[in-house]
């Protein structure tokens, strides 16, 4: 005789799971509801059919304490679920075993937000979105994990994901980023509406470890934790993303993140950090291995003023630092030890006056992207970034220079078709620009726009030596009547801005001379020589002396040993 239910249950079992049925599909997200469901009401079931993802979906219940988990016949076999719990009453999390043995965690939000960057990252539709949406409508989001690029602008993300979900709609991309910001605006009036209704997390305890590992990906920013969770950290093995940004964070304490030696990024920005331990970022003495996989850091928009030595070494695999919106008024070129896999820094918008030597680090020589905009730097000494080999980008533009030393970019010349290095010096208080600074740059783009520049036959000069020179202001192109036989090419400017009806006023003859003289000294100057003994001392600055081994009572032992047994042999051969 053949039951007839379980013949039911076979003809619908889900996409996500052999061990779950569907119910129902929601026609405007194609999500299924599927059961048994290890929560009740008024939480849901749902399996993504596109991603193969299974929700717990308890997104804005009113939910004052942590649902129980049931268990889920599954003949041993475990079942990976995401859970959303954001904006809910919880208040104080604290529970040690709340996990039935057959259940993996893979992303658990507890966020406090509806930020356009978390929507797309989770593509979250089946939350109550729809339903509150104006005109309820299907929102026009897409999978991006493209995460890498972090100078791309939000609005052209949007402008993209838009384009691909309403491509008979689009218009122009102006038309688009306005709905972007009406986007944004709607998602703003969401969240603070639903925080009204809601409470924000101040403690959170809740035990992260377990077998089968608990929780891959944890979301707890825009709360009100005063302090890493460490307790729920403690053995958290399987933690790969941990996101705690916007909250009253102020002080991080040592191994902090020292037993997560699967995390790989850490999101700690817009807190009010001022202070950090110097074994933050270490192994707990107590465990396995510590956070050594990081390769995304953000601490960026705190209260840091100062950064010690060595901080980040234990963070071996660091790809990704960010820096910006501190205090930071001073750096040490011991600062970047270990970071030899280092490709992007951004310290922007912080208190730096001077950061001479500061970069005399030879762990940073795959650092591609150096942004350092909105400081306080008036000089720029020769050989500043002699360490920095793979450097393609360097970007100081709102500071206060005003002069450049001839040798200060040596060592960051690209000469090659396939290797181009772009410095911006946007917005500072140049007027002009030392004729043999630039010299083998010619496959560089050098910006100068937003400066007070004068137009003159040194400057002149510089737009003939075959680079890419971008900047605002007087037309200054022309002025020297080159030989027939000489044979050069205009050069790649890139003119902005460009003035209606202004006249080029450098002259000819006044700048012939001016240009022998000019090819002259650039020719004698001679910055390898002039930068060789900075290199010298950048090794010997980054040379690690070998730490000394404490020698255990059991290995003096085998020495004495050792040696008594050599005088014995050679005393009988005697």
């Amino acid at each position: 005789m053949i039951n007839v239910s379980l013949f039911v249950h076979s003809l619908n079992k889900s996409s996500c799971s052999s061990y779950l049925f569907s119910t129902n599909i929601d026609i405007r997200t194609n999500h299924q509801y599927v059961q048994p469901c290890p929560v009740s009401i008024p939480c849901q079931c749902l399996c993504d059919i596109e991603n193969k993802h299974l929700w717990i979906d308890c997104f804005n219940r009113q939910i004052k304490t942590l649902p129980i988990f049931k268990t889920i016949p599954t003949n041993n076999s475990i079942i990976e679920w995401n859970i959303d719990l954001a904006f809910n009453l919880f208040d104080n999390l604290n529970h040690s075993i709340w996990i039935p043995t057959n259940m993996h965690i893979g992303h658990l939000v507890f966020s406090g937000s509806l930020a356009y960057d978390l929507i797309v990252q989770l593509n979250l539709t089946h939350r109550h979105l729809i339903d509150t949406w104006p005109n309820q409508e299907h929102l026009s989001i897409i999978n991006d994990d493209d995460d890498d690029d972090d100078d791309d602008d939000e609005s052209d993300r949007f402008f993209d994901d838009y384009e691909e979900d309403n491509d008979n709609e689009v218009k122009n991309k102006s038309s688009v980023i306005q709905s972007y910001y009406e986007y944004t605006r709607h998602l703003t009036e969401l969240t603070l509406r639903l925080r009204g209704e809601t409470k924000q997390i101040k403690n959170f305890a809740l035990s992260l470890a377990g077998e089968p590992s608990s929780v891959s990906i944890l979301y707890l920013d825009h709360n009100s934790l005063d302090n890493v969770p460490i307790e729920a950290l403690y053995n958290a093995t399987s933690l790969y993303e941990l996101y705690l940004s916007y909250n009253n964070i102020s002080y991080l304490p040592a191994y902090a993140f020292g037993f997560s030696h699967r995390l790989t990024r850490l999101d700690l920005s817009h807190n009010q950090i001022s202070s950090i331990d110097n074994l933050t970022f270490h192994r707990h003495p107590n465990a396995f291995a510590g956070p050594f996989l990081i390769d995304y850091l953000d601490l960026s928009h705190n209260q840091l003023t100062t950064l010690k030595p060595s901080i980040f070494s234990y963070l071996v695999n660091l790809r990704f630092l960010k820096l910006e919106h501190n205090q930071i008024h001073s750096l040490s070129a011991h600062l970047w030890t270990g970071l030899y896999r280092l490709k992007y820094l951004d310290l922007s918008h912080n208190y730096i006056e001077n950061f001479t030597q500061a970069f005399y680090n030879s762990y940073l020589n795959e650092l591609q992207h150096l942004k350092m905009t909105s400081n306080n730097i008036n000089h720029l000494n020769s050989c500043e970034f002699l360490s920095l080999k793979a450097l393609n980008k360097l970007n100081l533009s709102g500071n206060n220079l005003s002069s450049l030393d001839t040798c200060a970019f040596h060592g960051l010349s690209r000469t090659t078709s396939h290797s181009s290095l772009h410095i911006h010096l946007r917005s500072n208080h140049f007027e002009t620009l030392h004729p043999c600074t630039f010299i083998n740059f010619a496959r560089s783009t050098i910006h100068v726009e937003n400066n007070p520049l004068i137009c003159n036959c040194s400057f002149n000069y510089l737009l003939h030596d075959r680079k890419s020179l971008a900047y605002t202001g007087q037309e200054c192109r022309g002025g020297f009547a080159y030989q027939p036989q000489t044979q050069l090419f205009s050069p790649a400017v890139r003119k902005t801005n460009k003035p209606i009806g202004k006249k080029i006023v450098n002259n000819s003859i006044t700048c012939r001379n001016a240009y022998k003289y000019y090819n002259k000294l650039c020719s004698k100057l001679d910055c390898t020589s002039i930068c060789s003994p900075n290199e010298r001392f950048i090794i010997q600055m980054t040379t690690i002396a070998t730490p000394n081994k404490t020698i255990s009572q059991f290995q003096q032992t085998i020495h004495l040993f050792l040696i008594i047994l050599l005088y014995v042999i050679f005393k009988e051969k005697i």
